[in-house]
């Protein structure tokens, strides 16, 4: 890439500008921008990006392959309910700017995988601190896990889905795509066994289409090869954020 072009990126990022603002300001894709400033990052001083993931997280999962990451969840005999979602939070620090490149997931490790994608934007630490707040505040906290963690469950969850014709689309599977470059590249295979008791388990929201995610189960596995449950009989008519409002 043309080191004018590079340079660019970098300085726009270093005045708080978000990957999409980068993106539209200089005529690229929101992809090629975050993989300028994980080239940049990359230097000494950067690791492995930071992550969370809400408490009792672990329950939603299978972990028979992953022991060593059963005790990073001390909140899991806490949690009040087993709803097979996971909220995973991504911070990827910066040597060229005091504020790190943030975004998220909203997992439903038993069947659709990726819910909802947050693309990366710019959070001072003190912003920061406020988001993992809001983040997790539909859970009983967060803790703070390794990347690959992270990117087992993320990775894991979409190609556990995938096997069953789910992915995401449009605006979702962009902002997906953003935000998953933070993460890095996947590991394959990964250790976390997704599904429940064996197989998919399909419980709607009330943004899901219950019939279509139906046939396409019953497509992949048949009719035996699935459980569901029908909470919200609606039809949706639009997708929404699930994580509160933009900071």
């Amino acid at each position: 890439m043309d080191e004018l072009l590079v340079a660019r990126v970098r300085l726009l990022d270093q005045q708080g500008r978000s990957v999409k603002a980068i993106a539209r300001a200089l005529g690229m894709s929101a992809g090629e921008v975050v993989g300028v400033l994980n080239d940049a990052a990359a230097g000494p001083g950067r690791g492995e990006p930071r992550c969370w993931v809400n408490a009792g997280w672990s329950r939603s999962v299978d972990l028979e392959s992953a022991p060593q990451w059963a005790g990073l969840d001390p909140g899991a005999s806490d949690a009040e309910e087993v709803r097979g979602l996971v909220a995973v939070l991504v911070a990827a620090d910066s040597t060229r700017s005091t504020k790190a490149q943030v975004a998220g997931f909203l997992l439903d490790v038993w069947c659709l995988a990726v819910k909802n994608a947050l693309a990366p934007e710019p959070m001072s630490e003190s912003r920061l601190a406020g988001h993992r707040g809001l983040y997790s505040s539909a859970y009983e906290g967060h803790v703070q896990v390794p990347a690959d963690l992270a990117r087992a469950l993320v990775f894991g969850a979409a190609a556990y889905a995938r096997g069953f014709g789910f992915e995401p689309e449009e605006e979702l599977a962009e902002e997906f795509t953003e935000a998953a470059a933070l993460l890095g590249e996947p590991a394959d295979p990964g250790p976390i066994g997704f599904g429940r008791d064996g197989k998919p388990f399909f419980v709607n929201g009330p943004y899901d289409d219950p019939e279509a995610v139906l046939r396409t189960l019953r497509r992949a596995v048949g009719d035996d090869g699935f459980h569901f449950e029908l909470a919200f009989p609606e039809q949706p008519s639009r997708r929404r954020r699930l994580f509160g409002p933009r900071w």
